[in-house]
């Protein structure tokens, strides 16, 4: 929340107005001065006041209410609004009860019993704006917890133009805080070939201290880029156990990852505030599959290397090692990988013993396991 108001602004809609002179005598007036050359008195000012919102709403988030109200676009006269200087906003706690039909009260009533909890200056509205919303937050500070959940929290807002005069104020909005559980512990990533196994701890109580926790479910988010997590989380309905399998990433890739728990009575689901962020760049140290049915055929002077490729989807190439009965180390046939699922040994003698050992190499250098074959040229 921003700065607090110290003291209740007297809306100009309870102070008296100059209302607009009735047709019927502008004619009348008009008629007795057809003909005449005197220059008719100057007209009063015009008085430019922004329209009062109709569509202000209130939601809980977390363990605050957030506001959402549009912008005002015309004044009271059909002109658009261009002398803006403000916007208050109004809250009244009451008993939950009371407030249990969303009725609209009287608004002298209202501004009789509310505190003006905010004022946002016309040049600090950018940072509330979101495209033709004002998006407020009541963090409810100097409340102690027991209020907070037995309270109905009702608003309004005002638009103050620059001569500190309003339409009056905006529709009420109504909230009743749930009890939610505090936010996931604990993060922690299990890095596998195929998915990242993001786990965590539930919470044990409830942001009032209340046991056991009401949890009705998890959501998880996602970004690659933490300054800007998505308001949208990953999974497509609530979590019920504490765990995701992320299958769409990449290895060297940095993920950030965000929990929040969904809980409440009955059917009113309430997100809680989002855990700390686990970050996670996963690294590819898994060997791909070896390949199978490695066989060798002899052609006079050339042993010709047949295989099935490595069922694994990130493989470069294969590396081939020659030993014979006569060699005490082996010898690597090709510096480069070899892309195809066939080689030719040209450099073999008649007569000697073979072990041909091959390995699949991925993307990242991890080897297979090897396959070997032994076989005596003719």
């Amino acid at each position: 929340m921003k700065k607090m108001l110290r003291k209740k602004t007297i809306p100009a809609f309870l102070l008296p107005l100059r209302y607009p002179v009735p047709a019927f005598l502008a004619i009348t007036l008009f008629l007795s001065f057809t003909g005449c050359a005197k220059i008719a008195d100057p007209l009063p000012p015009e008085i430019l006041i922004p329209m009062a919102a109709v569509d202000l709403t209130a939601q809980q988030h977390a363990d605050y209410v957030l506001l959402k109200v549009s912008l005002p676009k015309w004044n009271t006269n059909g002109t658009p609004v261009t002398t803006l200087q403000r916007v208050e906003v109004y809250r009244l706690a009451e008993d939950s009860s009371g407030a249990s039909s969303r009725r609209q009260i009287p608004e002298n009533q209202f501004l009789q019993k509310a505190d003006p909890i905010l004022s946002i200056p016309e040049k600090r509205l950018p940072e509330y704006r979101l495209q033709d919303l004002l998006v407020i937050e009541d963090r409810l500070s100097g409340l102690k917890q027991s209020v907070v959940y037995t309270r109905a929290f009702r608003y309004a807002v005002l638009f103050v133009n620059n001569k500190n005069q309003a339409a009056g104020f905006s529709n009420q909005a109504v909230v009743e805080l749930v009890v939610i559980p505090l936010p996931p512990k604990k993060i922690a990533a299990r890095i596998t070939e195929t998915s990242l196994d993001i786990t965590w701890a539930p919470p044990s109580e409830n942001r009032d201290g209340s046991k056991p926790a009401r949890i009705s479910g998890y959501n998880i988010y996602r970004t690659e880029e933490p300054e800007k997590f998505p308001t949208i989380p990953v999974n497509t309905k609530p979590l019920q156990n504490p765990e995701f399998k992320d299958v769409h990433f990449h290895f060297d890739g940095t993920y950030h990852y965000r929990v929040s728990v969904l809980g409440g009575l009955g059917e009113v689901l309430v997100e809680s505030s989002l855990s700390d962020t686990l970050t996670v760049t996963p690294r590819d140290i898994f060997p791909p599959k070896p390949v199978e049915n490695f066989n060798v055929i002899f052609e006079g002077e050339t042993a010709l290397l047949l295989w099935n490729p490595s069922p694994s989807p990130d493989v470069d190439g294969y590396r081939i090692h020659r030993r014979s009965s006569m060699d005490t180390e082996g010898k690597l046939l090709q510096e480069d990988l070899i892309a195809a699922y066939s080689f030719r040994d040209k450099s073999i003698l008649p007569g000697r013993e073979y072990e041909y050992s091959i390995v699949a190499v991925d993307s990242h250098g991890n080897e297979s396991t090897a396959v070997a074959v032994k076989a005596t040229a003719q």
